[in-house]
């Protein structure tokens, strides 16, 4: 009998030896990935429809470190055919990790909004009356899109990342337009208001029914 009890007590202490050794690795798995976590990421991108602008990121301390939301700004100019445009893009959202550590594969849920303001140059324009003659004409646009992306983003203090989706949005075919513009009648210069209805100009990524998205970025994560 007491044979049989020291061997239950010499399992026991064995059990709970191996039990405290396993939640110790466990602890010290889980203290080395916290320590080896960089929550915090702020760098540069480029590609389209952002050309190059700059990106933060934070990870948050839920779900295991596998949310973090993130904030893209940039801002630039094109110079088509006789048309001169500012834009301003702004892309916010969470990227959502498929592992624990804030790095690797994710997939991103966002809102984007693409601000233009656009010039247009030596356009015709016809007044009320039917005159008809070249001006200038400028329209601020606004595009907002939901955009999807995946992404895959590297494991080190200064990150590469990059990104692939598209941005589900309602793109203008035409714009109405209206400026000034000159013209003779009876061998008077006269200057009038008119209207016009141009395309919408070709700007990288933008198609009919959305935005293609697709950039590489990199920078320094803390």
């Amino acid at each position: 009998m007491r044979l049989i009890l020291t061997i239950i007590t010499f399992l026991v202490f064995l059990t709970n030896k191996s039990f405290s050794q396993n939640l110790q690795k466990i602890d010290t798995i889980e203290i080395d990935t916290i320590s080896n976590l960089k929550r915090f990421s702020f760098g540069i991108k480029f590609g389209i429809p952002n050309i190059l602008g700059l990106t933060s990121e934070a990870v948050l301390p839920i779900f295991r470190n596998r949310i973090s939301p993130y904030f893209d700004y940039s801002s630039f100019k094109l110079n088509p055919d006789k048309t001169s445009i500012d834009l301003n893009y702004t892309d916010y959202g969470v990227n959502i990790y498929i592992n624990s550590k804030g790095n690797g594969l994710y997939a991103s849920l966002g809102s984007a909004n693409l601000s233009s303001l656009i010039l247009y140059e030596e356009i015709e324009l016809t007044d009320e009356n039917g005159n008809k003659g070249l001006g200038s004409a400028q329209l601020k646009e606004n595009i907002n899109t939901f955009n999807i992306k995946l992404g895959i983003k590297s494991n080190s203090k200064i990150f590469f990342r990059l990104e692939v989706g598209y941005g589900i949005g309602k793109i203008p075919n035409n714009l109405n337009l209206t400026g000034s513009f000159s013209y003779e009648k009876d061998g008077i210069s006269n200057i009038s208001n008119g209207s016009s209805n141009e395309s919408f100009p070709t700007i990288p990524g933008i198609g009919k029914k959305g935005i293609i998205i697709g950039n590489f970025g990199f920078g320094i994560s803390l």
